[in-house]
């Protein structure tokens, strides 16, 4: 079931660890809750941020809008050849974990 907070604190959320708030907090684990997200509408005309792992970004104040973070982990091999390697990646790996499986494999 799908929990929409309110006011929660982004620190643990980029890998900066600044402190700053988001309006409204949904975190999704699941594509079947991602599904049931885009399905509901409800929040469609709030302004919306989508937060994976958190490594690409600066926050630089509170973010006045729903904040979804996707919290999907897996790492698999699609297809290799002799000139390249297909690796899906879920949007909640940490990119530089992602970076040293890469590197092992």
């Amino acid at each position: 079931m799908m929990k929409i907070e309110e006011n929660i604190s982004l620190k643990k959320y980029n890998t900066f660890g600044i402190e700053a708030s988001s309006r409204y907090f949904l975190e999704l684990n699941s594509t079947n809750e991602i599904k049931d997200f885009i399905s509901e509408k409800r929040f469609f005309d709030t302004p919306q941020l989508i937060l994976g792992g958190g490594s690409n970004m600066l926050l630089t104040q509170d973010i006045d809008a729903l904040v979804i973070h996707i919290d999907l982990k897996g790492i698999k091999i699609l297809n290799e050849n002799e000139d390249f390697v297909f690796v899906e990646c879920q949007a909640g790996e940490n990119w530089h974990e992602f970076v040293v499986w890469t590197l092992s494999h």
